[in-house]
């Protein structure tokens, strides 16, 4: 799985659900694929944005 899932992927297991089928994963294991919470969503949405930006360059000294 990728470090950063995509916002709208499993609340439990972060698989998006076109390749989710059925997963197991502690401590709900197995199960379907079911919708992310809001609050995950946003969190996820950050992650991305986050890992996209572009870091500031080290000055050096």
């Amino acid at each position: 799985m990728n470090s950063a899932a995509t916002p709208s992927a499993c609340r439990w297991c972060g698989i998006p659900a076109r390749d989710h089928f059925q997963q197991w994963k502690p401590p709900v294991g197995w199960h379907k694929y079911a919708l992310p919470t809001t609050e995950q969503i946003k969190a996820r949405m950050r992650e991305r944005r986050r890992a996209r930006s572009p870091k500031p360059p080290a000055h050096a000294s």
